[in-house]
């Protein structure tokens, strides 16, 4: 790879030297977590049969009698892991040592993270352990394992960690960036090119001389026509607002370059409501259950939500749910009274403790504070009904967008004027979860092809889905943008050497439901 060039007020993805064909697979929301409080990323299962799906799209001959055009061939892969990939945030272990994300000068706080990446390592990036009680889902350990089968056929292979709003620690924590690096993507400080930290460090304004770089914060190929980046930008609860820059400033690079990216890698509010609020929750109850579930009728199937709470979205909704489904265990069974007692104890000194954080003031928007001196002061009134009105109210706050308004895909920047000029048409982020796609349509500038789209990636995770009539569903969802720029092959039909397609994958089963 050459240097990464800089055009406008992006820093570009090195061109190579030579025309090469390429495909760029993105992925994202992937939230390999310690597990402490939920599993929130796909099976292994899930895994296995997407990076099979990796294999078959790059599809090269393992031997010269194979009839595919030879300027068809793929010798480069780039696989963008498009932000959350891992997620440390989501871990009791905050609760636990009563030091939280946001509180970096304490002298725990490095301790803490690293103790989440070997948790993190050994569920995800090993091989499957012979204890099967273990949480696992190997997304680091297949994904190696298909990089040294492409490799081995001469395919080059790039992986590009983009970063998101739940591993935004391991920007400040360089012990943990090395972990990542070489136990989760498998490299080493000498297997990282120049070319990668020049264009990270051209992109972020950090050091060139960083043995293991920062995760850059967008992706931008002009021979792609793609840029991706994970989406948090459009998001006041998981942006911080700094001297040059406030959330709704919108798409700015070279306010982020000039303070080296601080809003994306400071503490946001929305740390303070999945660590502070719902994992202390989670880790506060299942602490609180009894260990021997004959003793309290319920309390396995309590145990079982507390495990999927994070997988509804928002996650707040799940915590209605615990609250009314304890209800009525104490309304059919009086001896399941103490269960929705302890749950409902547990909510109020969460909802407490977090209102207690000077960090949730802080970080909160102007709007949103008002919300939260109401939900302090009702909170002391001590009524289930209005624990249920508050918890309500906030899941409807944090609800992701179900869809796009045109407003909105216009103002993306893939589809500025000026990024339009240089050539991009395809606009990709991550980050609410929910898979989307918009096209759209500018007569400037005239290059035979006005098409423009919007994609979100959604995440690679189970889901709690309610079924139509009553009850829930657990079922694993994700989705895979594939693009091909095959460059020999456009000097022979130009038409058809760019093409890309969004792969879906939904998965039902009893395994997925077996508790």
């Amino acid at each position: 790879m050459t240097e990464g060039s800089q055009s406008h007020d992006l820093v570009l993805w090195p061109a190579g030297a030579l025309p090469n064909n390429r495909l760029c697979v993105l992925i994202s929301d992937i939230h390999c977590t310690d597990c402490s409080v939920g599993n929130q990323t796909a099976s292994e299962n899930d895994w296995q049969l997407f990076f099979e799906q990796l294999l078959f799209a790059v599809c090269n001959p393992p031997s010269e009698k194979s009839e595919q055009d030879p300027d068809q061939i793929i010798d480069e892969l780039l696989l963008i892991l498009n932000g959350d990939i891992i997620d440390l945030i989501r871990s009791s272990k905050w609760a636990q040592a009563d030091v939280y994300p946001w509180q970096r000068d304490d002298p725990r706080f490095e301790e803490i993270v690293m103790a989440i990446m070997r948790e993190i390592v050994a569920i995800h990036a090993h091989k499957r352990p012979v204890c099967a009680e273990r949480p696992y889902s190997g997304f680091f350990f297949w994904m190696r394992k298909t990089i040294e089968s492409l490799r081995a056929t001469g395919v080059r292979v790039t992986v590009i960690p983009i970063v998101g709003n739940h591993d935004k620690e391991l920007q400040v924590v360089p012990a943990a960036r090395q972990m990542f690096y070489e136990e989760c993507l498998g490299m080493t400080a000498f297997d990282i090119p120049d070319s990668y930290r020049n264009w990270v460090a051209a992109q972020l304004g950090t050091s060139r001389d960083d043995m293991y770089p920062c995760l850059p914060f967008y992706f931008a190929d002009v021979a792609l026509r793609l840029l991706a980046t994970h989406g948090q930008w459009r998001d006041a609860d998981n942006a911080r607002a700094t001297s040059r820059w406030n959330p709704r400033d919108g798409w700015q690079p070279q306010a982020w370059h000039s303070e080296q990216y601080r809003a994306f890698s400071d503490p946001c509010f929305g740390d303070t409501v999945a660590a502070g609020m719902l994992s202390r929750f989670i880790w506060c109850a299942a602490q609180n259950l009894p260990d021997d579930t004959h003793d309290m009728p319920g309390a396995r199937r309590v145990r079982n939500l507390l495990d999927e709470m994070d997988l509804y979205r928002p996650s707040v909704a799940a915590v209605v749910r615990l609250l009314r489904e304890t209800r009525k265990m104490a309304r059919e069974d009086a001896a399941a009274k103490g269960l929705h007692e302890t749950v409902l104890e547990c909510f109020r000194e969460s909802l407490i403790a977090w209102l207690s954080h000077d960090e949730t003031w802080k970080t909160t928007a102007g709007s949103m504070k008002f919300g939260l001196w109401l939900l302090r002061i009702l909170g002391r009134l001590r009524w289930y009904w209005l624990d249920v009105l508050l918890m309500r109210g906030m899941a409807k706050k944090q609800e992701p967008e179900a869809d796009i308004s045109t407003a909105k895909v216009l103002r993306l920047p893939a589809f500025q004027p000026a990024y339009r000029e240089l050539g991009f048409h395809l606009h990709v982020e991550g980050h609410t979860h929910v898979a989307l796609e918009a096209d759209v349509q500018f007569s400037q500038p005239r290059k035979g092809r006005n098409n423009y789209t919007y994609i979100n990636l959604g995440a690679w995770r189970d889901s709690i889905r309610p079924k139509r009539n009553r009850g829930f569903r657990r079922r694993g969802i994700g989705r895979a943008l594939f693009i091909f720029d095959l460059a020999r092959l456009a000097q022979k039909v130009p038409d058809d050497a760019y093409r890309f397609y969004a792969r879906d994958m939904t998965s039902w089963g009893d395994r997925l439901d077996s508790w």
